[in-house]
């Protein structure tokens, strides 16, 4: 069993030196410090730490925060992976989030599912609202370069043996443009 302890903050002039004396005086044996902003998917320490938990090991950071800024359900996801690798995991700054008691348990089951619930009802609104759409006649995605009228151009430039090149030259797009353009079904 290992205790690891992850630190984080946003920019190269911050320090991480309060996080990693709270963490070191918690018994972290080992640090993952990073200075990253908490926004960003890719950070290297946090997927390292994440990769290294093994069963048995307890994850402690000085404040849910320092794991994301990118809200409640990515939090989760984070906690979630620890305690699925058998891990057990430590706020110092959020008492509830402490898995290495029955009461913290309990506590983050309880949070994890509301952190699901809202996840589905956004999805389901989010899914409702799409279709509400499509059926009022919402065009989703990018708008097309060309007019459709340029593209019956195009296409039959095209298929009389010009050169896609060429024909994206004229109309000032790329040539991948020009060979996506599709026969209209009669």
């Amino acid at each position: 069993m290992a205790i690891l302890g992850y630190a984080r903050v946003s920019t190269n002039g911050q320090v991480l030196d309060i996080q990693e004396l709270q963490l070191r005086a918690e018994g972290c044996t080992k640090i993952y410090g990073e200075k990253q902003s908490g926004i960003n998917d890719k950070r290297p320490l946090l997927t390292r730490l994440l990769r290294d938990v093994r069963p048995g090991d307890i994850v402690i950071f000085a404040a849910l925060d320092r794991l994301t800024r990118e809200g409640p359900y990515k939090t989760l996801q984070i906690l979630e992976l620890i305690t699925s690798r058998g891990a057990t995991y430590k706020s110092l700054a959020e008492p509830w989030a402490d898995t290495t008691t029955e009461l913290g348990e309990v506590l983050a089951a309880l949070v994890g599912y509301i952190g699901r619930k809202t996840r589905q009802d956004i999805i389901r609104r989010t899914s409702a609202g799409r279709e509400r759409a499509i059926a009022a006649g919402v065009k989703f995605g990018r708008k097309p370069k060309l007019s459709p009228q340029q593209q019956a151009q195009a296409l039959s430039r095209r298929l009389a043996g010009e050169r896609p090149k060429a024909i994206a030259q004229s109309f000032r797009v790329s040539a991948s443009t020009i060979l996506r353009l599709k026969s209209k079904p009669s």
